[in-house]
């Protein structure tokens, strides 16, 4: 398996913006996630492996090193002492395996039938929509690194926490999700495809169907930032080709046209429009990825640091 070079990025994130991989894999097997993660280690060069690209802002001046997007995607429900649980692939796609599953009876993941993005994504992330997320359903993971090897490592073992994990804050070095396990209850098809439904219309009702990379910030304990982005007067607000949300002021949205850098800059205007206003600085769920300096990353992370004189 020879890498390729110089692959645009920007269609395999749901932005639909940034700049290139230096070298690019499409892994449809945990072999060839293995390997990857081989000719990265051998080279002497970062590796990043990426899902469906649902939570990432990609520099227009690319990513260094080596890019492995899974395209592994086999699921199939397992009985384990007498509880069905699904066993699937990392590049499996969450929104759509759920909806599945619910047609053929089987609950516990009807509130990811719109989130977008893959399974390994989501393990990684720990992604959640109305009130569920993928932690309180997780059973395992199994992981591969360069040479090959595999670990399994159960639910309580990864860290989680509000969209976060120890395989997001990458503590375990450079692995590759590979087979996610998780809980299912046994439904009916009325009922789960029903809550799937309620679930869509609620989405429709409140998220934009426009290109996004879904909700842009963590809500802040006590609110949520699409009220405090819209109170700060930014609901609508432009910058180039992006612009926030006109349903929901927490989603940054691509009508055509938008550039990396328009995103990063509504971001950064957010922050600050919103602190100014409130004190609270919104933290993004969003992750930066490529060749952004570090003077970019850090105004993300906190405010300016403020003279008392």
């Amino acid at each position: 398996m020879e890498p390729e070079r110089g692959v645009s990025l920007a269609p395999h994130t749901s932005l639909r913006v940034g700049g290139a991989a230096d070298y690019f894999v499409l892994a449809k097997s945990g072999q060839e996630l293995a390997e990857g993660l081989r000719f990265a280690r051998d080279k002497h060069m970062p590796a990043r492996v990426i899902g469906g690209g649902s939570n990432l802002l990609i520099a227009e001046t690319g990513v260094e090193g080596l890019v492995i997007k899974t395209a592994n995607t086999h699921a199939a429900v397992e009985e384990r002492r007498g509880e069905p649980v699904l066993v699937t692939e990392a590049g499996a796609n969450f929104a759509n395996v759920a909806r599945r599953l619910a047609k053929q009876g089987f609950g516990g993941l009807e509130w990811a039938a719109n989130v977008p993005g893959t399974i390994g994504g989501a393990a990684v992330n720990n992604a959640g929509a109305f009130g569920g997320d993928t932690a309180s359903c997780l059973v395992g993971v199994y992981l591969v690194d360069a040479g090959g090897h595999r670990e399994y490592l159960e639910v309580q073992d990864l860290g989680y926490a509000y969209r976060t994990s120890v395989l997001k804050r990458r503590e375990l070095g450079e692995v590759a999700v590979e087979r996610v396990e998780l809980k299912l209850t046994p439904s009916t098809p009325d009922r789960a495809d029903g809550r799937v439904k309620e679930f869509n219309a609620q989405r429709m009702r409140s998220q934009p169907r426009i290109l996004s990379a879904g909700s842009v910030f963590a809500n802040p304990e006590g609110t949520y930032s699409g009220k405090l982005i819209e109170e700060a007067g930014l609901k609508k607000a432009r910058i180039g080709g992006a612009g926030i949300s006109e349903q929901h002021a927490n989603f940054i949205v691509n009508p055509g046209g938008a550039t990396a850098h328009d995103v990063y800059v509504l971001m950064r205007l957010a922050q600050d429009k919103v602190f100014d206003r409130t004190g609270i600085w919104l933290t993004p769920e969003i992750e930066l990825l490529g060749r952004w300096n570090e003077e970019e990353r850090g105004a993300l992370r906190g405010p300016a640091v403020l003279s008392s004189g």
